[in-house]
């Protein structure tokens, strides 16, 4: 055992009741769409067998036309960050109920109304998830890790993310793993983005300029009437006689937001536009052209944000060229556009960090299912962490910096009557044994199960004590503990 110093992990603070609601919620979306998803998978008997159908280049393409040809599922966006694949399904709604009302008014009377699934979205997103599946499985491109973020982009912000190892597919459809094991192996969560809703008038301004005119985009998409002052003459203009000219069509290029003031978000967007009687799409660079950059201020106005002025990049001087704009100082772009966070964007996955994320999900689930820890534990506070070798901190105590698991705990027994004072005294107790031997299980099951050779210890880490501690163990240590052949007691008391 020795003094811990590293700063402490985000801990997950288990309470019986919370968890237990919890767990049903995600059970109640389990039974929604996971189904779907291996439904869908499971079908691909051939999928995977023989010459790649996918070429690495096709990828993206193929997710894209798949999903809209063969289901009508049209704005799918794809990224790749390193061996993680990420796809953007938006969604006009996720649930049936209007999740934002409903919690407003105060009226929600359990969690599987609330979080009852729009039935379209979950097929779509069966739709989508398959693809992903048919494609990744036909071609010979390396991805580990694919996320499906399915976003209601209309009213709420709410997304359900999905998150899946791509071997476990395989797996589950070659029966090498139960369907029950996979569901657990799917990652799932229920986030916010508020970028896809101070996003949304901006989108759908550039979408419909060029079949609406004026007053019906001013109504639809901002706040008050638009006026030269208010979006500046060059953007006025530029909206005015773009619904004249059927042959251009403006795409968004770059597209980026944040939060201002007073509720107001800074929505920044790129555009270019584009020949349609051009196949290739060329962009016309033409100084009578809009200016390629704007901010937008929206602002919330029900249903959704609405824009309140639009600050142009450019503007023309008296010799009709493009002059770049000096913006205030706390809207220049300049220094931090690349901090700005987009609606849809993709972080690469790596296996031990979805480990722990697995780990977290499988021991909330375990502990909140057990009667015995229900009736003796008062407090457990755990949460597994992966230090690879990139974010792993400097040992003062001559051991190395080599990738390994962390789990943080602060644990507590209904018949304590005080705080424990040392890590022995509170590993002596036979309910935090109890508990240690099922968290301690499930995590050296689950490393062998996915064959998961690159750490060296899994270290347990007590920053309450007096002092604080940490107990180490190594590999071959797990290994006798999962094959039996070392008890709880033997394994927290083996020296390192």
């Amino acid at each position: 055992m020795t003094r811990h110093g590293e700063s402490g992990a985000h801990t997950l603070r288990f309470s019986y009741n919370r968890m237990k609601t919890i767990n049903q919620m995600h059970k109640k979306l389990s039974r929604s769409y996971l189904f779907y998803l291996l439904g869908g998978f499971l079908t691909l008997t051939i999928v995977g067998c023989g010459t790649a159908t996918y070429p690495p280049e096709k990828v993206e393409s193929a997710i894209k036309e798949i999903c809209k040809n063969e289901y009508k599922v049209e704005d799918v966006e794809v990224k790749f960050a390193g061996k993680t694949i990420g796809v953007f399904l938006p969604l006009r709604k996720l649930f049936t109920t209007d999740v934002r009302q409903e919690i407003l008014s105060g009226n929600v009377s359990s969690l599987d109304s609330l979080f009852e699934p729009e039935p379209q979205a979950m097929e779509q997103l069966e739709n989508v998830l398959f693809t992903i599946s048919r494609v990744l499985l036909s071609s010979d491109k390396e991805i580990d890790f694919y996320i499906l973020q399915a976003t209601d982009v209309e009213s709420t912000g709410l997304q359900l993310v999905l998150m899946g190892y791509v071997p476990d597919v395989r797996r589950v459809r070659l029966w090498d793993i139960s369907r029950t094991e996979y569901r657990k192996r799917v990652l799932h969560e229920l986030k916010f983005n508020r970028a896809a809703l101070w996003e949304k008038p901006v989108r759908g301004l550039f979408k419909d300029a060029s079949h609406l005119g004026m007053e019906e985009l001013g109504k639809l998409y901002f706040s008050i009437p638009p006026s030269p002052e208010t979006i500046s003459p060059l953007f006025y203009s530029f909206l005015s006689n773009l619904k004249d000219n059927q042959k251009l069509s403006v795409e968004i290029s770059e597209i980026k937001s944040r939060a201002y003031r007073d509720a107001k978000a800074l929505v920044y967007a790129k555009i270019r536009q584009a020949d349609q009687a051009n196949s290739s799409h060329t962009v016309s660079t033409k100084p009578a052209q809009a200016p390629l950059e704007y901010i937008f201020v929206v602002e919330p106005s029900e249903p959704q944000f609405k824009i309140e002025q639009v600050l142009p990049f450019y503007y023309l001087n008296e010799a009709k060229q493009l002059q770049k704009i000096q913006l205030p100082p706390d809207l220049d772009l300049a220094r931090n556009l690349k901090s700005w966070p987009e609606r849809f964007s993709v972080d690469e996955i790596v296996l031990g960090e979805f480990l722990v994320r697995q780990m977290n999900r499988r021991i909330q689930a375990l502990l909140s299912a057990n009667e015995r820890i229900h009736h003796t534990i008062r407090q457990a506070q755990i949460n597994f962490a992966f230090r690879s070798g990139t974010n792993a901190q400097p040992k003062n105590d001559g051991s190395d910096n080599k990738p390994y698991f962390a789990l943080y705990f602060d644990l507590a027994t209904k018949e304590m009557t005080q705080p424990s004072q040392t890590i022995d005294q509170l590993i002596s107790d036979e309910d935090i044994l109890y508990l240690f031997e099922l968290v301690l299980r499930e995590f050296s099951d689950v490393i062998r199960s996915y064959q998961f050779k690159d750490f060296n210890r899994l270290e347990l880490i007590w920053q309450q004590g007096n002092p604080p501690a940490v107990l180490k163990l190594d590999p071959d240590q797990l290994d006798l503990f999962r094959e039996k052949k070392l008890n709880i007691a033997a394994l927290l008391s083996a020296p390192f």
